[in-house]
This record gives C-alpha cells, sequence and structure tokens, in this order.
C-alpha cells in the first residue's frame, strides 16, 4: 500500500512540474512577442525634420536614433529627405 502512494505521489509531483513547465513556456513566448501595434499616421508639415518628428514622438526608454531609423524604414524615406504633405508611419509602443 505504501509504494502505492509513494509511486502516485511522485506521479503527481511529474505531472504537476510538467503543467508548470508549459505554463512557463507559454507565458514566457507572450511577453516576448508584445501585442501588434498599429503605428501612427503622420503628415509632414513644412519646416519637419525627421529628427524633429522622432524627437517629438520618442519615448523616455527609447533610442532617438533608433526611432529615425524606424520611421525612415516603416515609411520608405530614402536619404532622409522628407516633404510637406508626404505621410509618414511612426512605430507606437
Amino acid at each position: 500500500m505504501q509504494k502505492a502512494n509513494l509511486q502516485l505521489s511522485v506521479r503527481l509531483s511529474l505531472l504537476l512540474a510538467a503543467l508548470c513547465a508549459v505554463f512557463l513556456m507559454i507565458g514566457g513566448s507572450a511577453e516576448a512577442e508584445g501585442p501588434a501595434t498599429v503605428p501612427a499616421e503622420y503628415v509632414v508639415e513644412s519646416g519637419d525634420t525627421l529628427w524633429g518628428i522622432a524627437a517629438a514622438n520618442v519615448g523616455p526608454d527609447q533610442d532617438l536614433r533608433r526611432l529615425v531609423a524606424d520611421i525612415a524604414r516603416l515609411s520608405d524615406v530614402d536619404g532622409g529627405s522628407i516633404f510637406p504633405g508626404q505621410v509618414l508611419l511612426i512605430p507606437t509602443t
């Protein structure tokens, strides 16, 4: 009887450990991906610069240089040249 109880206890412990591992993997992957975000649109005005637009939209924990590069990449900006009326895509956090 004791041997049967011990085997049951070991099996339940292994099952519990496996379930915990699965939940940790599921939770970890969801945090790593993060929610999908839709970029904000910004219409360039006369006198705007890519750096100025990025500086106005940079978050406290963001790198300004990275944001400039991301805006240029998302908006297909070549050589950093923008013009009034152009629609830029600003990544949101």
